[in-house]
């Protein structure tokens, strides 16, 4: 039966999913609720912890109630990513009992989350008082006629030998990255009044718009002139959804190659200072930003992003595409645009 099964449902890259023992009641009953302490009260979720393999990632939400990555100097996670996590978890249900047998389980996927070619995945949910809400490991998903969406997900507690058929399924990233918060600044091309830029003191140049025909000014060691459009659209838009590819808490190495720095003046008088280094084929931005100086402003519309304060402590690796918008502003020091 269970090889019948298999030739007909797709099985897919692990996912997971989090039981408690006394959630894995030895019944063939419908609409039991796997995990019913996180039903209950979803929002005492405070730790999450997923292992698989050689991966281990943990997360907590810290004093100010914001997720954070243990594993990434606590930087901030997507609490979106996490609070769906949480939410699916609350909402799965028994609906069927499956092998008992350990030489079946990872044709279903809920084989020893600890070997290091496992499919199956940890996870782990607790209240901050150490509470255990969650904690399964997750499988294969199940689908019907290998087309639609997941119709459910196969699930096993790490001491008990029963698995299940669960229903629903979960979102579980397998890399770091993309369970944190990779949003860095959204400060929009109209809400940004004048950008200096230089590469080294006394070399600056200067680009902002003009009252009369709603063009771009800008001011360099070749005097003044009007900006090709293109390029005052590339320089304004810099700052607009700006995200990173990696991250680290801030530090200059000797083998950074300063590129450029700027300054950005919005209208609402704020500015965000920054510099912009090579380093391989990376570009990493730093920022200077007053910890008001944009609450009002470039995040009004991300509220969940980064908090101000945060950003002055962190050395972000930029997509190249973005970085190219900065340096945009090169061509403007270097003059010879007349």
């Amino acid at each position: 039966m269970v090889l019948f099964l298999l030739a007909i449902f797709s099985i897919t890259a692990a996912l997971y999913s989090i039981n408690s023992s006394e959630d894995y009641q030895r019944t063939t009953a419908d609409d039991l609720i796997v995990f019913p302490r996180l039903n209950a009260k979803p929002e005492s979720a405070n730790v999450l912890l997923i292992e698989t393999g050689g991966l281990k990632l943990k997360f907590k939400q810290n004093e100010d109630s914001v997720w954070i990555a243990e594993d990434k100097f606590n930087y901030p996670a997507s609490s979106k990513l996490i609070q769906k996590v949480i939410s699916q978890l609350a909402d799965m249900r028994k609906i069927a009992v499956k092998t008992r047998m350990p030489s079946r389980f990872n044709r279903i996927g809920v084989e020893s989350y600890q070997q290091v070619d496992a499919n199956s995945v940890f996870v782990k949910l607790q209240s901050a008082k150490g509470e255990i809400l969650a904690e399964s490991i997750f499988g294969a998903q199940f689908r019907r006629n290998n087309i639609g969406l997941a119709e459910g997900t196969f699930i096993r507690h790490p001491k008990e030998q029963q698995a299940w058929l669960a229903s629903g399924s979960i979102d579980i990233p397998s890399d770091l990255l993309s369970w944190l918060d990779t949003r860095i600044l959204n400060v929009e091309a109209n809400e940004i009044k004048k950008v200096k830029l230089w590469e080294k003191p006394g070399d600056m140049a200067v680009v902002m718009r003009s009252n009369d025909n709603g063009g771009f000014v800008y001011q360099n060691r070749d005097g003044i002139g009007y900006l090709d459009r293109q390029i005052a659209k590339n320089l304004f838009e810099s700052l607009t959804k700006l995200s990173f590819v990696d991250v680290w808490p801030r530090r200059t190495l000797g083998k950074w190659q300063s590129i450029l720095y700027f300054e950005v003046e919005a209208y609402s008088g704020s500015t965000i200072a920054g510099q912009l280094f090579r380093s391989d084929s990376r570009k990493i931005l730093q920022f200077s930003v007053e910890e008001s100086a944009l609450k009002k402003n470039a995040l009004r519309d991300v509220v969940d992003t980064i908090a101000y304060s945060e950003l002055n402590k962190w050395s972000y690796v930029i997509p190249s595409w973005q970085a190219d918008r900065f340096l945009e502003g090169l061509k403007v020091i270097e003059g010879g645009l007349q």
